[in-house]
């Protein structure tokens, strides 16, 4: 028997997070109620600065001043994944088929069908290849750890969305039995891992969750502060940043001077450690206002008839769209919508709203959903009541006006406005 050893070296190029550009996208990421509480915290870790933010009157008020209201329902995690899925994704069978895995997923975000179980009740309809392109683009979906069939791979799809460091990895793919054993020093031999290095490894894999739809499941009341204001003057609109509500780090002057004058070089290291987190914040900060501002912008010039009032219906609007145009991520683009609220004198609306998927039509322009509902409900409204259209009838309407819709797209886009159908219509 001859044994052959074979060692091959592959040098591969990633991005390893910082801890400040962990901090970035997860002020990204969060509305102003939770962006409150993290720097509340923050804050109570560095006595280099306080943080002052006015959230203690939850109000509504349609005038001048800043706006509250109560968030009525919390998104479901279904709802959350869905609208990913449709503002970022063409109408395909690929597109359907991750509906399906969405739809089978269990309250904690785990996927516990089998391959053999989906063949089993889809049938000929899908292939091998087919499923396995669905279930990638479901776990590229956020939150990271989606779709997971177990948890080892729930913890394996966050480390690597945060491009984890390689021993990370492994210790979550072949090593996961030695790491829930907590069998360290068999860990630290595998992997050629220090003590300290060995403990920073299990210290982020601790920080992962292991349920990441559970937040989705919460029921508890919410409020919601809008971020951005949006004013008609004529035919212009104006945008700004709301004032109200937004975070305030005070920075502590005195102290810092005191400490800086300490000839203790433990003191010397602690307060330069701490005026560096304080400075990284506030960059972060800044940064989360420019976004917001611009993402914001390019929202309200995609749905300025919106905005103006002159009609209800939203332009087609993707996040692929926005984040082409300014040049960002998709999922920077999904981060800041998310959560967001903008403020108009005929209401309070989160910025995720002004997506809307197409409707294709055959004059070679993209319309949306809103739009083509928008035409179904003037044609109703203008029908004759005592021979009320049929949806047949209104598909060939519509399609003489260049919109090629199915009888059973009308019938269902009625049926979404509320409009019965044409026997229960007749007067």
């Amino acid at each position: 028997m001859e044994l052959k050893q074979n060692l091959n070296q592959k040098q591969v190029q990633g991005l390893s997070l910082t801890q400040g550009m962990r901090q970035s996208i997860l002020i990204l990421q969060s509305d102003a109620i939770d962006l409150a509480d993290y720097l509340s915290e923050q804050s109570l870790e560095n006595p280099l600065f306080d943080v002052h933010v006015n959230l203690d009157m939850p109000f509504v008020d349609s005038g001048e001043g800043a706006s509250y209201q109560i968030k009525d329902d919390q998104q479901s995690l279904f709802e959350y994944l869905l609208d990913q899925v449709q503002l970022t994704m063409r109408k395909t069978p690929l597109r359907d088929l991750v509906v399906y895995l969405i739809e089978q997923l269990d309250p904690n975000g785990y996927l516990t069908l089998t391959d053999e179980e989906i063949f089993n009740e889809l049938g000929e309809d899908i292939t091998p290849i087919m499923l396995l392109d669905a279930k990638t683009l479901l776990h590229q979906l956020d939150p990271p750890g989606i779709g997971a069939k177990d948890l080892q791979e729930c913890l394996y799809l966050q480390a690597e969305a945060d491009n984890a460091n390689k021993s990370i990895m492994s210790m979550l793919s072949d090593n996961f039995e030695l790491f829930t054993r907590h069998e360290w020093k068999k860990l630290k031999r595998a992997l050629k891992l220090s003590n300290a290095e060995l403990q920073e490894d299990v210290n982020f894999i601790q920080s992962l969750s292991a349920n990441p739809g559970q937040r989705y499941t919460s029921q508890n009341e919410q409020y919601v502060v809008p971020e951005l204001q949006v004013k008609k003057n004529n035919d212009k609109l104006t945008l700004s940043i709301t004032k109200y509500g937004q975070p305030q780090l005070i920075f502590a002057e005195e102290t810092y001077d005191r400490l800086t004058k300490s000839t203790d070089d433990e003191v010397n290291q602690y307060i330069r450690s701490k005026y560096n987190q304080y400075k990284t914040l506030e960059y972060n900060l800044q940064r989360r206002i420019e976004t917001v501002s611009i993402i914001g912008r390019c929202i309200v010039k995609a749905q300025y008839k919106f905005f103006m009032q002159e009609t209800q219906a939203l332009e087609p609007l993707l996040i692929r769209d926005v984040a082409q145009k300014l040049q960002m991520s998709e999922s920077t683009v999904s981060r800041t919508i998310n959560g967001k609220y903008i403020q108009t004198d005929f209401g309070i609306f989160e910025l995720k709203e002004f997506f809307s998927r197409r409707s294709k039509v055959t004059v070679g322009e993209d319309q949306s959903v809103d739009q083509v509902k928008a035409k179904i409900k003037n044609i109703l409204n203008g029908e004759d009541k005592s021979k009320p259209l049929s949806d047949q009838k209104i598909s060939e309407m519509l399609n003489s006006d260049g919109l090629q819709i199915a009888r059973r797209t009308v019938a269902k886009y009625r049926e979404q406005l509320g409009f019965p159908a044409t026997s229960r219509r007749r007067i």
